[in-house]
């Protein structure tokens, strides 16, 4: 067994977000990890779930299904493995059931989570809506969870506009919920992503709807609440972003509306930025143009081209710019390089490396 199937066993036999399950896995890897378990490493019913799936078909049928919606199974080890999703640590995801036209690290790399309440007033659905509009005109992918109301909203404004748009679901990528969302689906898939922990054939349930909302934040530079309730669901999605850090707006409603009660508060408590303009939520998302802030920097621009590739430390940086023949960058410069580019915020440092923003 290698990381890939371990990663799949993993994801087939345990609940998004258990951390018990993330502990082991950083600590000893995804084959070890499995072999504790069955071992009896962990209490409750993971160990018989994970002797299960290895004794059973569940494994093929799940890439099967996968293969049936032209799908893939991504890993941290993939390229494609968006870096962001290590700010949630041990609830990171085991691995990212995929289906569509995209490199979730590419499309994530601007990306703006709109969310919001299901039964939204057509004030909040005409919002979500510009907003999709306004973010594919400015090369914004929009991340949400492909229900009714707000989210729906979101994901057909970026697709009216010839934008790219991934749907997070708790359900597989291959089962289309809610059922009157299907045709919506498939144009997301056609235009950005699908994703989800949950294997294909995966029916949804109330847990999985609250645990998906980690990705929809952590995937997004920032989280955009159009309309919520005091108990919405979507809050927990702007919970998640304020615990790692993201800006998070609030759409100010009508003060008599139920519907925005809960972006009242969030706002009133200084866990929401109030959306004076749609510009300001943008700009915290836009994507940069490293050309004209930097003057064609030789030296900045040759960083940004290997950052642009991989995460890198420090060390790896400098010895790939100074691998190549042309090259005359030497460690100095590329030490004085990241630290400007730091302070222009452009690029962080990760505890995995350096990565462009």
């Amino acid at each position: 067994m290698n990381d890939r199937e371990a990663r799949a066993v993993l994801s087939i036999a345990s609940e998004p977000g258990d951390e018990r399950v993330g502990a082991l896995v950083a600590q000893s890897g995804a084959v070890t990890a499995v072999d504790l378990i069955v071992a009896g490493e962990l209490s409750g019913a993971i160990r018989e779930r994970v002797t299960k799936v290895l004794a059973s078909n569940q494994i093929a049928v799940a890439l099967n299904k996968l293969e049936a919606c032209s799908g893939v199974f991504v890993t941290p080890c993939d390229s494609s493995w968006p870096t962001q999703l290590y700010d949630l640590d041990l609830a990171a995801p085991l691995g990212l059931w995929c289906r569509g036209d995209g490199d979730v690290q590419e499309l994530s790399e601007h990306a703006l989570a709109v969310v919001g309440a299901r039964a939204a007033t057509a004030y909040g659905e005409r919002i979500a809506s510009e907003v999709g509009s306004l973010a594919a005109d400015h090369a914004i992918t929009v991340v949400s969870g492909a229900a009714y109301g707000i989210d729906a909203a979101a994901h057909r404004g970026v697709l009216a506009s010839g934008g790219r748009t991934i749907a997070v679901l708790a359900c597989g990528v291959d089962v289309a919920y809610p059922s009157a969302h299907q045709g919506l689906l498939e144009r997301v898939a056609e235009n950005g992503l699908i994703i989800s922990e949950a294997p294909p054939g995966s029916k949804p349930h109330k847990r999985r709807f609250l645990v998906r909302n980690r990705i929809i934040a952590a995937l997004s530079a920032s989280t955009l609440v159009v309309e919520a309730a005091l108990r919405s669901g979507s809050l927990s999605t702007a919970n998640w972003a304020n615990a790692l850090g993201r800006p998070v707006w609030g759409v100010p409603g009508p003060l008599s509306s139920a519907t925005s009660a809960g972006v009242h508060v969030g706002i009133a408590q200084g866990e929401m930025n109030i959306v004076a303009d749609i510009a300001s939520v943008l700009e915290t998302v836009r994507p940069k143009s490293a050309s004209s802030v930097y003057h064609s920097s030789s030296e900045a621009l040759a960083v940004l081209e290997a950052l642009k590739r991989r995460v890198c430390t420090t060390d790896q940086l400098i010895a790939q710019l100074q691998h190549g023949t042309d090259s005359q960058l030497t460690a100095h410069d590329v030490l004085g390089t990241l630290t400007l580019l730091q302070l222009q915020g452009v690029i962080i440092q990760t505890a995995l490396g350096w990565k462009c923003l």
